[in-house]
């Protein structure tokens, strides 16, 4: 039983890993773990976004209600869990999409596409010259790639996550939880420099949750010994 209490959960490397941050203070029981978890994406996690993605605060609500029941022991059901991540995924992973490298990368490939003699008469007659064809590409691929990106990752995370939720599964919730930090701390990032700062503050966050989560065991275990 001891070994059960003091073991960490296997998604919980995948999580420090993306948030760069140390081992924790480990809760005296199992599932402790997941309510720290659930706590954390109450409490710091969804508030972070909801700055993001304020045009999308009824669903980031919702989803934080379903959190704060599974911090207290209540973990919900796989329907509810997928409902409520798919609304707020979305526009995480389509915001989180690096549109600027994308659209760099289509502006060149159309500008030699234009700029090859083969296709300069096609292009000026159509487009007027190779720039205004190679901005007018880069723009629709780089909205379709972000439509397409973010659909397939969010339907696909929350299927995942949803099971991982309501089962407690820790293989399904290793397999998803890295990747999500990753895509809220891009998604909160304004710029690509500035990535560690939500990364940094999500880590700060689980690192104080994971302290008073410790802390409340430890007094309880030691009002236990005192019957």
């Amino acid at each position: 039983m001891l070994a059960e209490q003091i073991t960490p959960p296997v998604w919980l490397s995948p999580l420090l890993r993306v948030l760069q941050t140390g081992p924790l203070p480990l809760p005296l029981e199992r599932q402790a773990y997941w309510r720290l978890l659930h706590r954390w994406q109450a409490e710091v996690v969804l508030p972070l976004l909801a700055e993001a993605l304020p045009e999308h605060v009824q669903a980031l609500l919702t989803l934080q209600r379903l959190h704060q029941r599974a911090g207290l022991g209540l973990r919900g059901r796989v329907g509810e869990w997928r409902a409520a991540l798919r609304p707020v995924l979305l526009p995480a992973f389509h915001r989180a999409y690096d549109a600027e490298a994308a659209y760099a990368q289509a502006y060149e490939s159309a500008l030699d596409y234009g700029q090859a003699p083969s296709n300069q008469a096609m292009i000026a007659g159509q487009f007027g010259d190779a720039e205004a064809f190679a901005r007018y590409y880069a723009q629709l691929s780089t909205e379709a790639n972000a439509h397409a990106f973010a659909t397939a990752n969010a339907a696909a995370s929350s299927e995942v996550a949803a099971r991982a939720y309501a089962n407690a599964d820790e293989q399904a919730c290793a397999s998803v939880v890295g990747a999500l930090a990753r895509v809220c701390s891009r998604a909160c990032a304004t710029l690509t420099e500035q990535r560690m700062a939500p990364a940094t503050h999500l880590a700060a966050g689980l690192q104080r949750l994971a302290s008073q989560t410790n802390q409340h065991a430890s007094a309880r275990e030691a009002w236990i010994n005192t019957d």
